[in-house]
């Protein structure tokens, strides 16, 4: 199943696995778009742990955007938000069913994401044992009251990045709970063979990286938009911008030298790719960004994010560090990117969550 938030529960998994018994609780649905069961319900086994998957009754209907946009508008009830919420999905009664009466067997309860149905009405069945591990960034739905329980009521929260828990403080005044900065961890595999990347997906030259879903809600409107000026500034430069991940919209004609090579599912070529890219270029939100700062910091490249994602100095001078490189090199500090070196956090085993869980 593609996602950022999806790829964090599995490493989270994975890390604590060797430690701690775990289950997993999911639905039958793999595309957040459409949530159409796509696997069969009950209980298997990946990894050697147990997953537990729950039908979702019905899939997304087509009036979600109509209810979305009650809920958003000015005048309306909690009720609209509750029918923005099912609308929204994944609707799954039996998954909270199952969090009713067999939550409570269970020491602690992980919920991925804040924004979600088995979220919102999961998590306050089981508030004593919950650690919530919200990807909160600044968006329309974060300012729904119906939300207000999901960021008061967990034993812990998990964030991602120190943007987003002071942006979650800001709003919900919630700094009692117990809380860490977990971030998101990066495994770097050895032998990474940049040079058959290259000449299996015809890329010469320096690239700039994109790591994730390719959708206007991902700001790649934006990054397009400043591709094409930085390569109508420059026009003799034979920069390439290099897409890995499942494409929600159009690219641009305009855009010129940019191509989709991968979608989110090829993990493995993806770390290829960051091996030997020039630049990584990511979003403004507080929570999507930690995965993609920490692989290109992991990778020793630079990494771009903000409303000058692609500002064409800056971007040049890190195509000609990229024409003459031959090792790695690591941002330091504060530099022209904006990003401090100690807003990284990796969690290796799961050390950071397991003071969490306390």
């Amino acid at each position: 199943v593609p996602g950022g938030a999806e790829a964090h529960a599995r490493s989270v998994v994975r890390h604590l696995a060797p430690h701690f018994a775990i289950e997993v609780a999911t639905t039958t649905a793999t595309d957040y778009r459409t949530w159409n069961s796509e696997l069969t319900a009950g209980i298997d086994a990946v990894d050697g742990v147990a997953v537990r998957r729950f039908p979702v009754e019905r899939p997304r209907t087509i009036d979600f955007k109509l209810r979305e946009r009650r809920a958003f508008s000015g005048g309306h009830t909690l009720e609209d938000e509750r029918a923005f919420i099912d609308a929204q999905g994944p609707y799954a009664p039996d998954l909270l069913e199952f969090l009713f009466r067999r939550g409570r067997d269970y020491d602690h309860a992980l919920f991925f994401q804040y924004i979600y149905y088995p979220t919102v009405l999961g998590l306050p069945l089981v508030p004593e044992r919950a650690v919530l591990v919200p990807t909160a960034h600044e968006e329309p739905a974060i300012g729904l009251d119906i939300y207000k329980p999901v960021f008061a009521a967990p034993r812990a929260i998990a964030y991602n990045t120190e943007e987003e828990r002071g942006m979650v403080w800001r709003r919900f005044r919630n700094q009692r709970i117990p809380n860490e900065v977990v971030g998101v961890g990066i495994d770097v595999p050895a032998g990474r063979d940049t040079e058959r990347f290259r000449e299996k997906h015809g890329i010469d030259g320096p690239y700039l990286l994109y790591v994730g879903r390719i959708v206007e809600s991902k700001n790649c409107d934006e990054l397009f938009a400043s591709f094409a000026l930085l390569r109508r500034s420059d026009p003799a430069h034979d920069a390439t911008l290099v897409l890995i991940g499942d494409a929600e919209m159009r690219v641009p004609k305009e855009v010129g030298r940019a191509r989709r090579v991968l979608g989110l599912r090829d993990a493995e070529p993806a770390r290829v790719a960051l091996a030997g890219h020039a630049r990584s270029v990511g979003r403004r939100k507080a929570s999507d960004r930690e995965r993609a700062f920490a692989g290109a910091r992991r990778h020793g490249a630079p990494f771009a994010r903000g409303p000058r994602v692609l500002e064409p100095r800056g971007v040049r001078r890190d195509l000609r560090a990229a024409d003459r490189r031959s090792g790695s090199r690591r941002p330091s500090g504060r530099g022209r990117l904006g990003v401090r070196r100690e807003h990284v956090h990796l969690a290796p085993r799961g050390r950071d969550v397991h003071r969490a869980l306390r």
